[in-house]
């Protein structure tokens, strides 16, 4: 299965997050331990990225999610979810901004690297890390980040669709994660923790 670009910002900047919130709220602990176990086991990237979607996000803003969708019932059990864990993490994951994200990979980053061992980072993260960073190294970033701008006020269900007409389908997964990230305002913060990602397990 190809790997969405989307599981980057589950996986590390979603991690942070709710790392930052785990004095005071329990599950916070738990949703970092089943998300390294699931990645990290056998179909590890699909039932990591169901186990987000789910717990994490809701049809209204993920769309594309099929385990969300009214077919989804049979990957809750394929992927070890019930029908109670729906949008449980949502209040944990809701602060994404730079600073906050900034502060919280520069105080976990080294238990994160240890939780999340480099033959899972070359299997899940390291072509979609690679593509990122390339993506935004591109001349024709800044041009095609106006345009999305001036196509959609703010990321929705169709930020995929916009991104795709306006990269002609080439690269549009990267544009819409590269939006996202900069209307939340930690496209900077994110893009130095990309970098350092590649340079660690590299």
């Amino acid at each position: 299965m190809k790997k969405g670009l989307v599981f980057i910002a589950v996986f590390f900047i979603m991690i942070s997050t709710v790392i930052y919130s785990a004095d005071k709220d329990a599950a916070a602990v738990e949703f970092v331990k089943t998300l390294i176990a699931k990645a990290s086991a056998e179909n590890g990237y699909t039932n990591a990225l169901r186990f987000f979607q789910y717990t994490a996000t809701t049809e209204k803003n993920n769309s594309y999610s099929y385990v969300l969708s009214k077919w989804g019932k049979d990957a809750l059990k394929e992927s070890g979810l019930n029908v109670s864990d729906k949008g449980k993490y949502i209040p944990v994951l809701s602060n994404r901004s730079g600073a906050r994200i900034e502060k919280l990979w520069k105080a976990n980053k080294e238990e994160l690297f240890k939780l999340f061992p480099a033959a899972a980072y070359e299997d899940i993260l390291k072509s979609e890390v690679n593509s990122l960073i390339e993506f935004r190294g591109n001349p024709e970033y800044g041009s095609m980040m106006k345009k999305m701008k001036v196509k959609s006020k703010k990321p929705g269900p169709k930020t995929l669709e916009i991104a795709g007409g306006i990269t002609g389908w080439s690269g549009y997964k990267q544009l819409s994660f590269w939006y996202r990230r900069d209307f939340e305002k930690n496209d900077k913060v994110v893009f130095e923790i990309l970098k350092e990602l590649k340079a660690h397990y590299e």
